[in-house]
């Protein structure tokens, strides 16, 4: 994510809510939060124009560092995390990181450096492959799929931004050919989506007849293929699982190339797929169940709310409310009957012109999902005027009233220091009604703070356990 994860005010600024913009975060998706909440307490608007520019309050630090800018430190240990599924190499990562580090780490140094080791391994993928070396190959591709997302998730802090979409290609075009050297390769497939498609990728342990349980692994807001595989894809292999890995709205080829952007209701996106796998005969439609990361572990609980034909239902980690997650002080601009004019009046002469690089970055990463003009404003290089719109959708992100009618069996999870989404898992399961299980991940094994970037292996086998005891 991405996402989908979205940044705290604390990482619109420089990331000092320990864990940076938070990727594959809900706060990843646009919110402004984190660990700037006590920085801003009360301190009104000017308050959160200094936040914004420069920083909240320090909180804890990752276990070690690889930058000193806590974005680029967090999303780094993902790359670290990726390479127990093959999608990194440590070596590689080290060796990049050594070399924007002596350049003077900054976003378009991270993008260069990255963007470099992307291209040379993307090359031995292609000398491997026409030497007929297909794993050798199969492997190169994850690798550089993995690099190029790397600088994909900077980019619009770069020279480069515009080329967004370009990025995305590239990355993709890594996987897709990684996608195909798998035995069984994955099935590229089209889901119908009111009047167009979402894409996604059906994978399956083996080529036998048998209908298996199945898994819908959703993203969060700025993750992509190659993230998911290591989030959930490739566990279920192993697992005997079918998975289906896609894009929804606001995510990967959706909002890069079609700019479809995120939407609230994400249930409109959940029943279509469930309605493509219970047509497929190599689906089990009684075990037909979901997975909801970082953003979609809000979304994936308004979806089960309306689709009761999921068999079991992960939210992880679970998310009471994306507005929660913003300073009191940018919340206070919406309350005691503010206008629109007002809000938006003190965002573009408080706010705006007092942001950081790190900040206007920030800002572009969280709200593009959300509609064209905000990505429009990003790729330019300009922070959106109109908060007030963006602010409407995101009070809109939230579990409140509809929690209660979740019928499936649920697992809601937590990560120790994640500041992002602090105690909102555990009030989401208080509003369950349905069988349901908490799991709180730890620093014991390393899969602490968000999305536990550096223990995807840990936190895929509490997951499938809890769904194969389900299932």
């Amino acid at each position: 994510m991405s996402s989908g994860g979205n940044g705290g005010v604390a990482a619109v600024s420089n990331g000092v809510d320990g864990q940076g913009p938070g990727r594959r975060s809900m706060l990843r998706a646009g919110v402004l939060g984190g660990g700037a909440v006590a920085a801003l307490g009360a301190g009104g608007l000017g308050g959160a124009a200094r936040a914004l520019a420069s920083g909240g309050a320090a909180a804890k630090q990752p276990p070690f560092r690889l930058f000193a800018q806590e974005d680029m430190n967090f999303e780094t240990l993902f790359a670290l995390g990726s390479a127990g599924y093959g999608c990194s190499e440590v070596g590689e990562v080290v060796t990049t990181v050594n070399r924007i580090n002596a350049q003077g780490a900054t976003y378009q140094t991270y993008y260069n450096g990255f963007l470099a080791m992307a291209r040379s391994v993307e090359a031995i993928a292609g000398r491997e492959l026409r030497a007929g070396h297909a794993a050798s190959a199969r492997s190169a591709y994850l690798r550089a799929a993995m690099y190029y997302d790397m600088c994909l998730f900077f980019v619009l802090g770069t020279t480069s931004r515009a080329r967004e979409a370009d990025v995305y290609a590239v990355m993709q075009r890594c996987w897709n050919q990684a996608s195909q050297m798998f035995d069984p390769p994955f099935e590229r497939v089209r889901i119908p989506y009111g009047r167009t498609w979402m894409p996604g990728y059906f994978l399956r342990p083996d080529t036998r007849p048998v209908r298996r349980p199945t898994v819908i692994i959703n993203n969060g807001s700025d993750a992509q293929n190659v993230d998911l595989f290591v989030y959930g894809g490739a566990a279920a292999l192993e697992r005997g699982y079918n998975a289906l890995i896609f894009e929804g709205p606001g995510q990967g080829s959706m909002l890069f190339e079609r700019q479809i952007p995120f939407r609230v209701d994400w249930e409109h996106v959940v029943t279509p797929i469930v309605d493509y796998l219970r047509s497929r005969p190599d689906v089990d439609r009684r075990r037909i169940a979901t997975t909801g990361w970082s953003l979609c572990g809000e979304a994936i609980i308004r979806a089960a709310a309306f689709e009761h034909r999921l068999a079991a239902v992960v939210a992880d980690p679970g998310v009471l409310d994306v507005w929660l997650a913003w300073p009191a002080s940018i919340r206070g601009l919406f309350s005691h009957g503010a206008t629109r004019q007002q809000v938006n009046h003190t965002w573009q002469t408080e706010v705006v012109p007092h942001l950081n690089a790190t900040g206007r970055f920030t800002l572009a990463k969280r709200s593009e999902l959300f509609g064209r003009r905000y990505l429009h404003a990003a790729r330019a290089g300009r922070v959106f005027s109109d908060l007030w719109d963006l602010g409407q959708i995101l009070m809109r992100l939230n579990v409140i009233d509809v929690a209660k009618r979740v019928t499936s069996p649920t697992l809601i999870t937590e990560y120790q220091d994640d500041a992002l989404v602090t105690g909102q898992a555990r009030k989401v399961y208080d509003l369950l009604r349905c069988p349901r299980q908490f799991h709180f991940f730890t620093s014991a094994h390393g899969a602490e703070y968000h999305d536990a970037p550096m223990a995807p292996q840990t936190r895929n086998q509490v997951v499938f356990d809890w769904l194969n005891g389900v299932l």
